[in-house]
C-alpha cells in the first residue's frame, strides 16, 4: 500500500497553479540567524540539562542546549539581557508571518504580509513581489522593501544540532511594543482588503509582552471584523499564555494547526492529560473534534512526524478529497524545502525523487480505520465520522535532510491555502 501513497506524492508534485489566490499573513516576522551547534565547539559537560524559559548568561543556554539534544526535542526560551554573543551565522526570514509570506508568494499567491514593526533590515529579506498595507493620506498596499517603519528589528538565534532526530534551541529576542493586531489606521480600511482575500494565516500571539489580556482583547475584536477564512498557527509558550490565547483567541478563528508537541500542551491545559509520547491518529482526531466543538471551529490540521491529519466539519465548504489532496502539497513544499535547504517555490516542484525517502508508517491510519469502521482509510486517506470529515496521510521521511525553520509552517499554510488552489 505505500507504493500507493509513494504514486499519489508523484502525482501532486506539479508546478502549482494558483489561480489568482489572494493571501494575508501576520503578525509576527524576524531575522533567525542559524548556527550549528557543532560548529560553536561548547562543552556541555560543565554543566546540568535543564529546562528553562528564560536564558540571560551561556551557563543557562548551555544547560538547555544539554536538555535538547539529550531528548532529541525543539525548545524555545526568551533572551533576557544575554551576556554572549556568536559570530559566523546565517540569517534568513524567521516567524511564522515572514516565513509564509515567502513561501506563499513563491509558489505564485499574491501575498500581503503584515508585521507591526517593519525594518529595512528585515524587509530585505521579505520576497519582492510581496505587498505591505499602509496609509500615507490614503490607505494602499506598498511593495514591501519599501515600507519599513521602523530601524528595530527582532533577531532571534537558533543553534541546530543532530541527535536520534535533529533538533533545536530558540533563543527568542523581543520587540517592546509588539502586538498581534494592526494599527487602527488599517484597521480602518481593513474591509475593502478583506473583500479580495481568499485566506488569512496569523501567528505571533505568542509573543506578547506586558499586558497580555488587553493586547489579546484587541486582537480579539479585530479578529472580529475579518470575513476571510482566518487560520492560526499554533506555538507552544506558557501556560499563562497558552490559556489565554485558547480562550480569547481561538473562538474566532475558523482554523488552527498544531505539530505533535502543540497537541500535547492544548491537550493538558484543556483536558488535565498527557498524552504517550506518540500521538495516534485516533487521539488527534478526538482533540481536534473538541477544538471544533468546544472553540467554534470549523477546521483543525494536526501534522506529526508519523502522520497529517485534518478534521472539519461536515458542512466545511472544501470537498474531503481536495483536503487530503492540498496535505499532501503542504508535505510535498517541506519536503522540498528539506532537500534545497531553503523555502521551496514554484519551480521546484517538477518531480519528486524518492532515492533518499521513504514512507514513514500506515499502520496509524489502518488503526484509525479499523477503529471507526471507515472502509479503505489507509489507502484513500479519506473518511467521516459522525458530523465530521477526516483527511489523512502519511509523512515522508527524508533520510538526509538540509536544515531549513519552520518546515511545519510550510506544511500547515500550504495546506490551508492548498485548498483553494486550482491544483496543490
Amino acid at each position: 500500500m505505500k507504493d500507493i501513497w509513494i504514486q499519489r506524492y508523484r502525482d501532486h508534485c506539479r508546478v502549482p497553479e494558483t489561480d489568482n489566490v489572494d493571501v494575508l499573513t501576520g503578525f509576527n516576522a524576524n531575522i533567525d540567524v542559524l548556527y550549528d551547534l557543532e560548529d560553536l565547539e561548547l562543552d556541555l559537560e560543565d554543566v546540568e540539562a535543564e529546562n528553562l524559559d528564560t536564558i540571560s548568561n551561556i551557563n543557562e543556554l548551555k544547560a538547555l542546549l544539554k536538555y535538547a539534544s539529550k531528548n532529541s526535542l525543539n525548545e524555545e526560551a526568551s533572551l533576557e539581557n544575554p551576556d554572549y554573543s556568536f559570530s559566523g551565522g546565517q540569517e534568513t526570514v524567521g516567524g511564522q508571518a515572514g516565513i509564509m509570506a515567502n513561501y506563499l508568494s513563491g509558489i505564485g499567491n499574491s501575498v500581503i504580509f503584515y508585521t507591526p514593526f517593519l525594518s529595512q533590515e528585515l524587509a530585505d529579506l521579505i520576497n519582492v513581489n510581496v505587498l505591505f498595507p499602509t496609509v500615507e493620506d490614503e490607505f494602499f498596499l506598498k511593495n514591501v522593501r519599501d515600507a519599513s517603519n521602523t530601524d528595530r528589528t527582532k533577531k532571534n538565534m537558533i543553534f541546530e544540532f543532530d541527535s536520534d532526530k535533529t533538533g533545536r534551541v530558540i533563543a527568542s529576542d523581543s520587540i517592546k511594543g509588539f502586538g498581534p493586531y494592526f494599527r487602527k489606521s488599517i484597521v480602518d480600511e481593513f474591509e475593502e482588503m478583506d473583500k479580495n482575500l481568499d485566506r488569512v494565516l496569523l501567528s505571533g500571539f505568542h509573543d506578547i509582552e506586558g499586558n497580555k489580556e488587553a493586547k489579546l482583547e484587541k486582537a480579539r475584536k479585530q479578529l472580529d471584523q475579518i470575513e476571510t477564512p482566518v487560520h492560526m498557527e499554533y506555538v507552544n509558550t506558557d501556560r499563562e499564555r497558552a490559556e489565554k490565547i485558547i480562550k480569547k483567541i481561538m473562538p474566532k478563528l475558523d482554523s488552527i494547526g498544531l505539530d505533535e508537541e502543540e497537541v500535547k500542551q492544548v491537550n493538558k491545559i484543556l483536558n488535565s492529560e498527557e498524552f504517550e509520547d506518540e500521538i495516534t491518529a485516533g487521539e488527534a482526531f478526538e482533540l481536534a473534534k473538541d477544538l471544533i466543538e468546544s472553540h467554534g471551529l470549523s477546521r483543525c490540521q494536526i501534522h506529526t512526524y508519523n502522520f497529517h491529519l485534518t478534521v472539519v466539519e461536515d458542512g466545511y465548504p472544501v470537498e474531503t478529497e481536495k483536503i487530503r489532496d492540498a496535505m499532501l502539497f503542504g508535505e510535498i513544499s517541506a519536503i522540498k524545502s528539506a532537500d534545497k535547504g531553503g523555502i521551496a517555490s514554484r519551480n521546484d516542484f517538477k518531480d519528486l525523487e524518492m532515492d533518499d525517502k521513504h514512507i514513514k508508517r500506515l499502520d496509524m491510519l489502518e488503526d484509525f480505520g479499523d477503529f471507526f469502521e471507515i472502509d479503505d482509510f489507509a489507502r484513500e486517506g479519506t473518511g467521516k465520522v459522525k458530523d465530521y470529515r477526516v483527511a489523512a496521510i502519511p509523512t515522508i521521511i527524508h533520510e538526509d535532510p538540509k536544515r531549513v525553520v519552520g518546515l511545519g509552517d510550510i506544511i500547515s499554510s500550504g495546506t490551508f491555502v492548498g485548498e483553494v488552489m486550482k491544483n496543490p
